[in-house]
């Protein structure tokens, strides 16, 4: 543990102590809920973060398998939701596991527990984007506010923690307006608070194939204006291969405050570890030492929120720091190393909604935003030099819609954001969006211009080239996305969602190698995706709810990397009479290229791959234990015993099996 989280921790504990004292013994009402919906009074919104209007049809599904469904947001993009519902029957214990389903995401990793670093071992892709910089084309964030880091400009998921997460809000299209720089699409894990006049808990723990071991807790309450909710996870495997074993431990509390019905405060401070290895190509001769990833991060966010009428909104403010240690072997000085990351992020988030007339809607936002950090070389004949380096964005934004009611509701808007970068100058993004409910059907259309700045990591590697400040002559990456698409309730039980996209790339930051020498990076990269997706959700009966979802892509140039031409997902979920559930879910990946063009000189390709999971949970009460309310369950994956890979030499389990315990009092 780093000095900075060995600080933080004490200060933790003593805010948990100090919640969970001051909430003396009450009825209990176990009941958590979303950040962003929280405690809510009369006249607040649910969201104030820019809130999702849902799908006017009427279709009644109780079980959701894959995903809770989509919805058209007021701004005409479509928003796929996973919840703690859905985490829990994928038995997913990290944001890839999650995510894995959602029709238009890709995944990479090498192992059961734990993301080794932010590339192949661990990464989301969303329609091609996110391979640049694994992830780094993608907004990740935590109740609005970024979560990358700050040195290398992209996400890792360890720090990611699932623990907390009341829902994940996927938007496949671009978002330059709400989410500014890096919002060539967006994942955004809203976590939960307390809701109710009592306090209670829940355990869930499970033990399976190569010694995987989960354990998770959680304990909140509220008492009179305050409600608090704290958990804390340990996750451990020794993998399905040599060295492929990972361990991640997690703890985090919030606090909430109802100052009035018009205001509330809430804190959460979060504080994560990994420790994980890469176990290599299969078959090669492996190195002296063992590749290591290890983590340790700190998280605190603290949100005022108001409703006031027609005015609502927030200020956030966030501070985000990581410690990432990757030890390596250099086989040219027959050494082993460690790339030393001090990550840090701070900023503040400014967001106002405002209604100046009926059916009108005015947006209103500011991000301010400083990231980078450390970084530097520990080796056996001692450190090299160390690069310090932060970046600055200021970026004001508004956007504006209006609804036109009547028997067919008209929702068009438009939204404009301006970032000013300490060292790359001014860009703009822009967006425009229309939703037309009529019906049971909902059509909905969506352009956007975002873009991607260059990131600290450019100056740290043209630092070792000897390129000086050279890493300043790069400009934004940008895309042009165009999406037509259409939600129907086919009828009370069945929904369809259908959509039609484009996405022009251009100015993508690639790897130049020599000659001559020394390397560099530039602007030379463009690529163009257009593509389908359709998803049909369905509640069969009573008892039995359906998913199946798919997408087509066609690229160019066709080797655009984490972009397979065709996937494929279904889902069913079962619930009986008697309150047992099952749960079956599948995912085609077609065939597709792999690896970070911007060091790779060529793309690697990995084969397709069908993988089938399934749940199974009984509840205890069959066990006669009176008073205990949960379920003892079994999960599976890759049930048909796929040989799969998502980077060539690194093969994914074969069948596992876990059985686990889940227990709310």
């Amino acid at each position: 543990m780093t000095r900075r989280s060995e600080g933080l921790a004490p200060i933790l504990l003593a805010c948990v102590l100090m919640i969970t004292g001051s909430a003396a013994a009450a009825d209990q009402e176990p009941a958590v809920e979303s950040s962003e919906t929280a405690a809510p009074a009369e006249g607040q919104p649910a969201e104030a973060d820019g809130p999702k209007t849902a799908f006017r049809g009427t279709v009644t599904i109780t079980e959701r398998p894959i995903v809770e469904g989509n919805e058209v947001d007021r701004y005409g993009s479509i928003v796929a939701t996973v919840t703690e519902r859905q985490i829990d029957d994928l038995h997913a214990q990290d944001l890839s596991s999650a995510l894995r389903r959602v029709p238009g995401v890709v995944i990479s990793r090498y192992n059961l527990i734990g993301a080794f670093g932010g590339g192949d071992g661990g990464a989301v892709f969303i329609r091609g984007h996110g391979s640049g910089r694994p992830g780094a084309e993608i907004a990740t964030m935590t109740d609005g506010v970024p979560r990358f880091v700050g040195v290398w400009t992209h996400p890792l998921l360890d720090p990611l923690s699932v623990d907390t997460v009341d829902r994940i809000d996927v938007y496949r299209s671009a978002q330059p307006v709400l989410f500014g720089n890096m919002a060539f699409g967006a994942v955004d894990m809203v976590s939960r608070r307390w809701s109710g006049s009592g306090s209670g808990g829940r355990f869930v723990g499970s033990y399976g194939s190569h010694d995987t071991l989960v354990g998770k807790l959680e304990y909140g309450g509220r008492k009179g204006a305050v409600d608090y909710l704290v958990t804390a996870s340990h996750r451990h495997s020794d993998g399905h291969r040599d060295n492929a074993d990972g361990t991640v431990q997690s703890v985090s509390g919030r606090v909430g405050l109802r100052l009035s019905d018009k205001w509330d405060v809430s804190v959460l401070v979060q504080h994560t570890a990994g420790d994980v290895n890469d176990p290599g190509v299969d078959g090669a001769l492996g190195a002296p030492i063992v590749p290591n990833y290890a983590t340790d991060s700190d998280f605190v966010l603290a949100d005022v929120s108001h409703a006031h009428g027609r005015w609502d909104g927030h200020v956030k403010l966030y501070y985000d720091a990581a410690d990432a240690d990757w030890l390596q072997w250099d086989a040219a000085a027959e050494e082993g190393f460690t790339t030393v990351t001090r990550s840090e992020n701070f900023g503040a988030r400014f967001y106002e909604t405002i209604a100046p007339w009926t059916g009108g809607e005015l947006v209103l936002g500011l991000d301010y935003d400083i990231y980078g950090g450390e970084t530097y070389e520990a080796r056996p004949a001692g450190e090299g030099p160390r690069t310090d380096l932060h970046f600055r964005n200021t970026a004001p934004y508004v956007m504006l819609s209006h609804v036109f009611s009547g028997g067919v509701e008209v929702t068009p808007s438009v939204g404009l954001r301006y970032n000013d970068s300490r060292y790359f100058g001014s860009d703009w993004g822009g967006q425009a969006g229309l939703k037309i409910d009529f019906g049971e059907h909902a059509v909905y259309a969506n352009y956007a211009h975002a873009f991607n700045l260059p990131g600290v990591y450019a100056a740290v590697l043209y630092g070792g080239w000897g390129r000086g400040d050279q890493w300043r002559d790069l400009e934004a990456e940008t895309v042009d996305h165009v999406e037509v698409g259409w939600l129907a309730a086919v009828t009370d039980r069945v929904r369809l969602d259908l959509s039609v996209y484009r996405d022009e790339v251009s100015k993508a930051i690639r790897f130049v190698p020599p000659p001559p020498p020394p390397p560099l990076f530039a602007n030379i990269g463009a690529y163009d995706v257009q593509g389908v997706e359709v998803s049909l959700q369905a509640q069969v009966n009573e008892r039995i709810a359906l998913f199946l979802g798919g997408t087509f892509n066609d690229a160019e140039p066709a080797e655009v990397p984490n972009l397979p031409r065709t996937t494929a997902v279904a889902g069913m979920s079962y619930s009986a009479a008697s309150a047992w559930r099952l749960n079956v879910d599948l995912e085609w990946v077609d065939e597709r290229y792999v690896l970070n063009p911007r060091f790779a000189p060529g793309q690697s390709h990995v084969a397709g791959h069908l993988v089938i999971d399934g749940r199974l949970g009984l509840p205890i009460r069959w066990l006669g234990l009176g008073g205990v309310n949960g379920e003892i369950f079994a999960s599976g994956q890759n049930l048909g015993d796929e040989l799969y890979e998502y980077r060539p030499g690194y093969p994914m389990p074969g069948r596992t099996v876990n059985v686990g315990l889940d227990v709310s009092f």
